[in-house]
Order: C-alpha cells, then sequence, then structure tokens
C-alpha cells in the first residue's frame, strides 16, 4: 500500500508515520530522521503525538528510540501515539516536505508575536464561532467552514483554514495570514480581499502565507528562512 519508504500524515490527533516493513530498524531510523527532518522549522518546540503503522515487527525499546530520533530532530517534545486510529482519515494531510528553502528571504515578513497582545488557541474553530484581538491570533488547530478570525495583526493558524480569516483589521496592509492549508471562504488582509477557488485546487506540501503587494492578495508557499 505504501510505496515510500516513510509516509508522514498530520491528522487533528497528531502524527501518524507510516513504515514499510520490508526495510531493516536500521533504514527506517534513517528514513524517519529524515523526513521529519525536512519540516522542523514546522513543529519546533511544540508537543507532538507521533504514532507508526506498518510496521508490527518492531519493540517497545524501538519505538522508543524512534520517538527520541523525532524530537530530537524537530527539537519539540514528540510523545508516543499507542494504536493510532485517527477519526477522519479521509481528511488527512500530507506533512510538507519542503521547509527548509529561503524562497521569502528577500521579503520582510515577520511574525512579530512578541512585539503585540497575541491570542492562542489550541483547538480547531468551529462553524458559526467568531474569535476577534487586538493583536494577533495564533490557532493550534483547524478553521472550519462557517468560523470567523478577525485580528488587527497577523493570523497564524497551525490547521487547515476554510472559515473567513481578517487580518490587517484596522488597516494593517503589512500584516500576514499563514497556515498550513489556506482554503478559506474569503480571506481578507486589511482593505484587500479574496477568495478560494471555485475548483478547489490542491495545495502545496508547505505551510502557505498570504500578503498584499500590488494591491492584491498573494498565497504562496511560506518556506521560513533559517537562523
Amino acid at each position: 500500500m505504501i510505496n515510500e519508504a516513510v509516509t508522514l500524515k498530520l491528522y487533528k490527533e497528531g502524527m501518524v508515520v507510516y513504515l514499510n516493513n520490508k526495510l531493516s530498524f536500521d533504514e527506517l531510523k534513517t528514513q524517519v530522521t529524515e523526513k521529519f527532518r525536512k519540516s522542523e522549522s514546522f513543529f519546533n518546540g511544540l508537543t507532538l503525538k507521533v504514532g507508526f503503522k506498518g510496521s508490527n515487527e518492531l519493540s517497545k525499546e524501538q519505538y522508543d528510540e524512534l520517538i527520541d530520533a523525532i524530537s530530537a530532530v524537530l527539537n519539540c517534545k514528540a510523545v508516543l501515539w499507542e494504536n493510532p486510529h485517527p477519526v477522519d482519515e479521509q481528511s488527512d494531510t500530507k506533512m510538507p516536505e519542503h521547509l527548509s528553502g529561503e524562497q521569502l528571504a528577500d521579503k520582510a515578513f515577520r511574525l512579530n508575536l512578541e512585539d503585540e497582545f497575541t491570542k492562542f488557541y489550541t483547538k480547531t474553530i468551529r462553524s458559526g464561532q467568531l474569535l476577534e484581538s487586538e493583536g494577533n491570533i495564533v490557532v493550534i488547530g483547524d478553521v472550519n467552514p462557517g468560523a470567523e478570525l478577525v485580528a488587527a495583526g497577523n493570523i497564524v493558524v497551525m490547521g487547515t483554514v476554510k472559515g473567513t480569516v481578517h487580518a490587517g483589521a484596522k488597516g494593517n496592509r503589512e500584516a500576514i495570514v499563514t497556515a498550513f492549508n489556506l482554503s478559506p471562504t474569503q480571506l481578507r488582509i486589511a482593505d484587500v480581499i479574496t477568495r478560494s477557488p471555485d475548483d478547489d485546487e490542491i495545495h502545496g506540501l508547505a505551510p502557505e502565507i498570504a500578503y498584499i503587494k500590488d494591491d492584491r492578495i498573494f498565497i504562496e508557499e511560506f518556506l521560513q528562512k533559517r537562523k
């Protein structure tokens, strides 16, 4: 079922690592480490629940060794998700594969979350909910259709945006919106508005950023510059 040695998929409950059981443990560990290394900027500092599928022959010690390797490479706290059974496997999202580039290095985008008030939400924002902030909004979860975020500053979503988002609500055209997957019903920055395509296009496997340039909103992959 799995052609690659290791496949990563992100669900609401955590990460599932699909392993090719034809490889030795040392080969699997190398492949897992390299896969997660490409996404180290995305999970830096977070707690990540990680489960494994596709190999029933690994020992508890080997799973612990993989968890330790993931924690080290991501600079985060990875914890073992035993017997992972994601609630909604049909709405899974593949991990970003290209987070190490510097494509936006020439742009002056910064998520200056320390400079102004920031509201943090660690759950999915559901239809009918409205979140507002005089500063920034950070959501660790999804923004479902029918939900709305309004921030005077930036909006950062560690998940998929399918609702309505309005950054720079008081006229700040330097504000940005960034998310794992930007598919909003409506996206607005300051006084500029855009909508998702009607054909529900497939997005790239990397976080995306929306910003204003030449009085238009552009959305592209957000490949964070390394320090």
